[in-house]
C-alpha cells in the first residue's frame, strides 16, 4: 500500500528537522525543514568540522559546545540541548538538538526551532523581575536581593528610599498617563546617577529603593544630595503640571549584626521624616 511513497518523501514532510551522519561523522542526510530552519543544505555542510565551524565562528565556543556534545555521546549516550547558533543567513536561533546513536555508529540528529518558546521564556523571567513601566527591578527581585546580600560581605551596604511627592495630585488631577511620565522620567535619572551594580528597584505605586554595595554613610548621603539636585533642575527645565520632587531616606549597615530588612524600614523612616523638609537625606 505505500509502495510508491519514498522514505524521503516521509522524511521532508515531517515537523521536525532530520540530519543522518555516518560513523566517519559525514553528512549523508539531510531534511528540506533542516534547511529552512539554519538555511544549511548538504551542499554546504559535508561533515561535523563544516557544521561547527558555520553555526559557531567563535573558536572558544565552538569548542565549548563541540567538546560536551563529543562527551556525551561517547558510550552511546542519548544527547538532548537547546543552543543558540548563527543561521546561514545570519540571525541567530535556539534550536533543541536531539541526537540518537543508531545502528552502525550513524547519528539520527532531530532538531526543532524554539526560537519563539525561549523569547517568550525570558520575556516571562524579565517581568516577573521588572516592573514593566519603567524598567527598574521590581519589590519582589529587591527583597530578594537583601536576602542574597545578607550573606555576602560587600560592607558597607547601603540602602536608600525614594518616593515621588506630588504623583497622587498629577493622577487626580492630570490622569495616570501623565502620572506614567513621571514615574519614567525618575527611573531615567537613578539609572543615569547610579552606577550598574547598584540594585534599583520600584518597589509601590510612587516608591523607589536602591540596594548600594560596598557603599558608606557619607557616600550614600553625597548619592541621595545629587538625586535631589538633578529632580530640581530637571524641574526647571520641563514644564511639569505639577512640581517634580522626590523625597528620600537613606541607611547603612557595616556588618553582618543588622539585617538588611532593618536597614530598609530604618531608610524608609528616614525618607518620610524628610518629606516637606529642605533636609535632602538623613
Amino acid at each position: 500500500m505505500l509502495k510508491d511513497l519514498s522514505i524521503e518523501t516521509v522524511l521532508n514532510n515531517l515537523t521536525m528537522g532530520i540530519v543522518i551522519l555516518d560513523e566517519k561523522g559525514k553528512l549523508i542526510y539531510i531534511n528540506d525543514l533542516t534547511t529552512k530552519i539554519t538555511g544549511y543544505s548538504s551542499a554546504d555542510i559535508k561533515d561535523l568540522d563544516q557544521w561547527f565551524q558555520a553555526v559557531y565562528p567563535d573558536q572558544k565556543e565552538r569548542k565549548e559546545v563541540r567538546t560536551n556534545f563529543e562527551e556525551n555521546l561517547k558510550n552511546g549516550r542519548y544527547y538532548n540541548r537547546v543552543l543558540e547558533i548563527k543561521t546561514k543567513f545570519g540571525p541567530k536561533k535556539h534550536i533543541q538538538f536531539r541526537v540518537n546513536p543508531i545502528e552502525n555508529d550513524y547519528l539520527l540528529v532531530n532538531l526543532m526551532d524554539v526560537s519563539k518558546r525561549i523569547a517568550r521564556e525570558k520575556e516571562i523571567e524579565y517581568l516577573s523581575f521588572h516592573d514593566e513601566l519603567t524598567g527598574l527591578y521590581n519589590r519582589r527581585y529587591f527583597e530578594n536581593d537583601m536576602e542574597r546580600l545578607d550573606d555576602s560581605r560587600r560592607y558597607p551596604l547601603s540602602i536608600i528610599i525614594g518616593d515621588l511627592d506630588n504623583l497622587k495630585d498629577v493622577n487626580d488631577n492630570f490622569g495616570h498617563l501623565k502620572g506614567d511620565e513621571y514615574l519614567k522620567k525618575s527611573a531615567s535619572i537613578l539609572k543615569e546617577l547610579l552606577r550598574s551594580e547598584d540594585i534599583i528597584a520600584r518597589i509601590g505605586g510612587d516608591e523607589f529603593a536602591v540596594l548600594l554595595p560596598e557603599t558608606a554613610q557619607a557616600e550614600t548621603k553625597v548619592i541621595c544630595n545629587r538625586i535631589i539636585e538633578e529632580f530640581a533642575k530637571i524641574n526647571q527645565q520641563e514644564d511639569f503640571s505639577v512640581d517634580f520632587k522626590i523625597s528620600l531616606g537613606c541607611a547603612t549597615t557595616n556588618d553582618s549584626e543588622h539585617k538588611l530588612l532593618s536597614i530598609y524600614n530604618r531608610a524608609d523612616q528616614n525618607m518620610y521624616k524628610n518629606k516637606g523638609r529642605k533636609k535632602y537625606c538623613s
